[in-house]
């Protein structure tokens, strides 16, 4: 029994392997901090490196929560390296960027991301009264060209009465 123990020991751990998923081994998060830019939200774009042994011949799926209430599934299929994903953010804050495994088919552990989103998307009032600034002096051209318009018109008419 002694003698039978090593290889028992070592089928245990081989098999483990065997079934062991494909694991979460880095996490990026670019441009961080992200910054508004002319009123858009910024864009990030997260790297997820995923390592598999020898053993695993499996699928494997991660899901990224972008930490301000969305999220995206990302298949990793049966091969290892690393796939990246985009987000645009509505609002500048602190968030917690999570990646995790998930799905009926998890990838191994989780990672987390603190970000920064700087700045503030533009405001709706602003945008109107700039556009309304704009559109007024087009008003302010048509009632001068109208006005023009009509001046020739009259002294078009003062001449024909003179003739």
């Amino acid at each position: 029994m002694k003698r039978s123990m090593p290889f028992v020991l070592a089928g245990v751990l081989f098999a483990s392997a065997a079934i062991a998923a494909p694991k979460i081994e880095n996490v990026v998060v670019k441009p961080n901090p992200a910054q508004f830019a002319g009123g858009k939200g910024p864009e990030v774009q997260v790297t997820i490196a995923v390592n598999r042994s020898r053993f695993d011949s499996g699928t494997c799926d991660v899901r990224v929560q972008w930490g301000d209430g969305g999220g995206t599934t990302v298949d990793f299929g049966a091969i290892s390296g690393t796939r990246s994903v985009r987000h645009t953010y509505a609002k500048g804050g602190s968030f917690k960027v999570v990646v995790q495994g998930a799905g009926k088919t998890p990838c191994e552990g989780s990672r987390e991301v603190a970000l920064s989103v700087t700045g503030e998307p533009a405001k709706k009032g602003a945008e109107k009264k700039a556009g309304e600034k704009k559109a007024a002096p087009k008003k302010d051209e048509k009632k001068k060209a109208e006005k023009k318009k009509a001046g020739k018109k009259k002294s078009e008419k003062k001449k024909d009465e003179k003739n």
